[in-house]
This record gives structure tokens, sequence and C-alpha cells, in this order.
């Protein structure tokens, strides 16, 4: 994941080692990152920036801990047209009815302003739950 806003930030991501001796892993053993922002197609570079400028503005530093792409737009291999925009948010808090309600807003204000993407999802999460021992492997 590339991390693109940051409230006060509890979370920092996975960390990229150099050398990597198997797929996914650096040398260290450690998830090696896929995606960057400097690998994101100059097509979908709007609806990034889009999105970063969204999500600041319904979230903003009181609720928003920290923003997360992911997917094939920062991994460099997105599709015009066909392929969606992935984001997941660390919140300083447990979602409620109103992050949802302001998430669904700006998934669907993107998916109508940019034919680049083919639908937009967003992830809401505390940044506690994302950051616990249960979590750590897995998001499921």
């Amino acid at each position: 994941m590339t991390k693109i806003v940051e409230g006060t930030g509890a979370g920092n991501g996975a960390g990229a080692s150099a050398g990597v001796t198997r797929r996914g892993l650096d040398q260290d053993g450690l998830i090696v990152r896929e995606g960057a922002l400097s690998k994101v197609p100059t097509e979908f570079a709007p609806v990034v920036e889009a999105a970063r400028a969204g999500i600041a503005a319904a979230f903003g530093p009181e609720r928003l801990d920290s923003a997360y792409l992911y997917g094939s737009i920062p991994r460099g291999t997105a599709v015009p047209g066909r392929s969606d925009l992935d984001l997941l948010l660390a919140l300083h808090h447990r979602p409620t009815a109103a992050d949802r309600s302001d998430a669904d807003a700006l998934q669907a204000e993107l998916d109508a302003r940019f034919e680049q993407i083919n639908g937009a999802g967003i992830l809401l999460f505390d940044a506690d739950t994302l950051l616990s021992e249960l979590e750590r492997y897995d998001l499921g």
C-alpha cells in the first residue's frame, strides 16, 4: 500500500529494504512494498490527487490517521476504463455510520467524475485494529 494522506499518523505501512530475494520479500524477509506514487500511470494521477483532496476534506485530521492507495493503480498496471480505485482509510476511532456515509459519497463522486476508473472502493478501519496483533498479517 502507498500512503497518500496522513493525519497525525500511527501507522507507517510496510517498509522496503534494498535487494529482493524472493517474490514479495526483501533480503531481511520483510514484505516489499509493490506500489508507489511514482508508479501511478499518468492517466490516473488526477484521480489519485482528487482522492487525496477529497479524503482530507471529508475526514480531516480529527478523524483521519492515514490513507493508503493499493491495487493496480500504485503498482503501475492499471488499465484506463477497466481498473478500479482502491483506498484504505485508517481512522482515529472505529468507523461510524457518518464515516461510512462520507466514504460512500466520496466513492460515488470519484466514480462519476473520472472515466479512467471502473468504480472506487474505500475500506474503513480504526488505526488500533490495523496495528493489532490479530490483524498483523491479515485483514480478514
